[in-house]
C-alpha cells in the first residue's frame, strides 16, 4: 500500500467519518449551475477543405509548369502541403498533364 502525501486523506476516504459528512454537506448546499454545451468541440461550423474547384488549374500550373514548391503553393492558397501533394499526384493519376 503506497502512502498519500496527505496525512488526513485517509479521514475524507471512510464515507461513515464526521469529516466525510461534513464535506457532504458542504458539497450538497453549493448550487452548481447546469452546463449545456451546444458544440463540443467550439470553432467554426464548416471550414473549407482543400482546394477550391475553379483553383484547380491555377495550382496544377504552379506545380507542374512553373515548378513552385508544395509549401510555397499551399501557403499561397491557405492549404496544407499534403493537400497540394495529394491534389497533383491524383491529377497525374487520372492523366490530366494540361492546366485546363
Amino acid at each position: 500500500m503506497s502512502s498519500s502525501l496527505s496525512p488526513i486523506l485517509y479521514l475524507f476516504q471512510i464515507p461513515t467519518s464526521i469529516l466525510s459528512r461534513k464535506l457532504q454537506i458542504v458539497l450538497s448546499d453549493i448550487e452548481t449551475p447546469l452546463v449545456i454545451e451546444k458544440q463540443r468541440r467550439p470553432g467554426p461550423r464548416h471550414i473549407p477543405y482543400g482546394i477550391p474547384e475553379d483553383q484547380w488549374p491555377t495550382v496544377f500550373h504552379h506545380v507542374c509548369e512553373n515548378h513552385e514548391s508544395y509549401r510555397k503553393v499551399a501557403k499561397d492558397d491557405g492549404v496544407s502541403r499534403e493537400t497540394i501533394r495529394r491534389f497533383v499526384q491524383v491529377s497525374i493519376r487520372l492523366g490530366r498533364t494540361d492546366p485546363n
